[in-house]
C-alpha cells in the first residue's frame, strides 16, 4: 500500500477503518522518504514514532478522533514546534528550538495528525524561488532546472514528488499559491484572521497567513476546518470558531465568475490556452462567466513591496545577536555584536529587504503614504468586483515555473489578495506542450473561503489535472 498515492482524507479513512495502522504509516514514510527534492530541513522520526504509538492506542480504544488522526504532516520551517528545530531556513536560527508550539500545530496535534518533518523555504519567507534558503534550493519535480517557487518551496516540492501527504505553508504575497502552481498542487491563502498566526515567525504580520498545501481542494477544506477559528493569543483572529468549509450540496451552476481579462492577456500564450480551457469547463458546468478588468496590475507589486518591507524591517530588528539566534564570539561591544551577527547570519535577500524598508521609513511621507493610498484603491476595486460576482478567476502566475536566476514578476496576480486580506486558492488546470503545470487562481470575497474551496472541489471532480504525476524525480 503506497501511502503517497493517497490524499490525506483517503489515508485517514484507511487508518480509521484499521486497514493500516499509524505505526505502519510512519514506518513506511521514513523508509521511503529520501529527501530527493531537498524539501525537508528536519525530519522528526523519533517524535513521529512515539506519536504514532499514542494515536494508535486511541484508535484501538475506538475513541472519536479526527479524520486526520494518524496522517503524516509536514510544516514550513517558520512555524514553531515545541522542542523541534524551527530555523526559518536561516543561519540566524539554525540551532533555534522553540519553547512553545504554534496554534495551528497544536490544533493539528489535537486532531491526531503526526508531524514528520519541517519543510525547506526561502530564508525568513523572503523570496519567490526557494534559492535564498541557507540549506540550498529545492528541486522542481517537473523540471529540475526550474524553480519550485517560494517561499513555501519545500512544501510544494515534497508534495509534488510524493514525499509528503499534507503540508502547511505561509503566504505573505503569494508564497503558498505560486509554488502550488509551479508544482501542480493545491494551496490556499485563507481570509486574513481566519487562522491564528501565533507561533508563525513573522515577515510582514499584516499580510502573513498560514494555509494548507495539499493534493486536492478537499484536503485543503478539511484541514482549514481543523486549524481555523479564534485564538486568544492572536488578537487579529476572527472571533468565531467551528467553521465548515465543505458543502456537499454546492453547485457551480449559476455561480457568477468574473474572469480578469487583463490578467490573462498579461500571461504567456501557454498559460492563456490552459486558462481559457478551464473557463470553458466552468461554462459547461453551468457557471455564468463575465469578463472584467481590474485596474490594479500597475499598483499591486510596488504597493506590496513598500508595505511588506517596512514591516519586515521592524520584525527583523529583534535579531541582534543578544537574545535571538546566531551570536558571534569575541566581539568587543554591543554595537559590534549586533552588526556582526546580522552581517554573518542574514542572507543577501533578507539584508536587501531590511535596507529597502529603512529607506522607505526615511521617506515615509512620500512612498509609504502613496502605498497606503494605492492599497485603498486596490481594496475598492475588489469590493466593486464582488458586488457583481461570486468569485474572480485569474491565472495563478503569468508563466509556468521560472528559472532560479531570471528576473520575474510571477507574483503579480497574487499580492493583491494579501493586500486586501481576502482568500485565494491555486489549483492545477492544465499543462503546456512541454508538460509544465499551469495553475488557476480563484479569488473570493472576505470570509468566502467556502465558496472558492467548493468551486475548486467541483472543478477537480470534473477534471484530472491534479492527479497527473511526473517522471523526473
Amino acid at each position: 500500500m503506497n501511502i503517497f498515492n493517497m490524499t490525506a482524507l483517503q489515508l485517514g479513512e484507511k487508518i480509521k477503518n484499521k486497514e493500516i495502522s499509524c505505526i505502519e504509516v510512519i514506518n513506511y514514510f521514513f523508509t521511503n522518504v529520501t529527501n530527493k527534492s531537498n524539501g525537508y530541513i528536519t525530519l522528526t522520526q523519533d517524535y513521529a514514532i512515539n506519536r504514532a504509538k499514542y494515536i494508535q492506542s486511541k484508535i484501538d480504544k475506538s475513541e472519536n478522533l479526527s479524520i486526520l488522526a494518524g496522517v503524516p504532516i509536514s510544516i514550513k520551517d517558520n512555524i514553531c514546534t515545541k522542542n523541534i528545530k524551527t530555523t526559518c531556513a536561516s543561519k540566524m536560527l539554525k540551532d533555534f528550538i522553540p519553547s512553545y508550539s504554534s496554534t495551528v500545530f497544536k490544533r493539528l496535534e489535537n486532531a491526531g495528525a503526526i508531524l514528520v518533518g519541517k519543510n525547506n523555504m526561502d530564508e525568513f519567507a523572503m523570496g519567490d524561488t526557494g534559492k535564498t534558503s541557507f540549506y540550498g534550493s529545492c528541486k522542481n519535480p517537473w523540471d529540475n532546472t526550474k524553480s519550485t517557487g517560494g517561499s513555501s518551496s519545500g512544501c510544494a516540492s515534497t508534495l509534488s514528488c510524493k514525499e509528503a501527504i499534507l503540508t502547511l505553508g505561509s503566504d505573505t504575497g503569494g508564497s503558498i499559491r505560486q509554488p502550488s502552481s509551479f508544482c501542480s498542487i493545491t494551496g490556499i491563502k485563507p481570509t486574513y484572521g481566519l487562522i491564528s498566526r501565533y507561533g508563525l515567525v513573522s515577515f510582514a504580520p499584516k499580510f502573513d497567513q498560514i494555509g494548507p498545501m495539499t493534493k486536492d481542494a478537499l484536503d485543503c477544506a478539511k484541514t482549514l476546518e481543523i486549524i481555523s477559528g479564534y485564538d486568544k493569543y492572536d488578537n487579529t483572529t476572527i472571533k468565531k470558531s467551528n467553521f465548515t468549509f465543505i458543502n456537499k450540496n454546492f453547485n457551480v451552476k449559476g455561480l457568477k465568475i468574473g474572469v480578469c481579462k487583463n490578467f490573462i492577456e498579461y500571461s504567456n500564450k501557454d498559460v492563456q490556452k490552459e486558462i481559457i480551457n478551464a473557463i470553458n469547463i466552468f461554462k459547461n458546468m453551468g457557471a455564468i462567466i463575465e469578463e472584467i478588468n481590474l485596474d490594479i496590475l500597475d499598483y499591486s507589486i510596488p504597493t506590496y513591496k513598500i508595505l511588506s518591507n517596512v514591516q519586515c524591517t521592524s520584525n527583523m530588528a529583534r535579531y541582534d545577536g543578544i537574545k535571538y539566534g546566531y551570536s558571534p564570539k569575541d566581539v568587543g561591544n554591543l554595537e559590534k555584536l549586533c552588526i556582526q551577527s546580522r552581517t554573518d547570519a542574514f542572507g543577501v535577500e533578507v539584508k536587501t529587504r531590511i535596507m529597502f524598508g529603512n529607506f522607505i521609513l526615511k521617506n515615509k511621507n512620500t512612498h509609504y503614504n502613496n502605498a497606503i493610498n494605492a492599497k485603498n484603491y486596490i481594496t475598492k476595486q475588489f469590493k466593486d468586483a464582488f458586488n457583481k460576482h461570486d468569485i474572480l478567476l485569474t491565472p495563478t502566475t503569468p508563466t509556468t515555473a521560472i528559472s532560479f536566476n531570471g528576473d520575474n514578476d510571477s507574483d503579480i496576480f497574487l499580492v493583491s489578495s494579501n493586500i486586501c486580506g481576502i482568500p485565494a486558492i491555486s489549483i492545477p488546470c492544465g499543462f503546456t506542450k512541454n508538460n509544465m503545470p499551469v495553475g488557476m487562481q480563484l479569488i473570493g470575497n472576505y470570509l468566502k473561503d467556502d465558496v472558492i474551496l467548493n468551486t475548486a472541489i467541483q472543478f477537480q471532480k470534473c477534471t484530472n489535472f491534479h492527479l497527473k504525476t511526473h517522471n523526473i524525480i
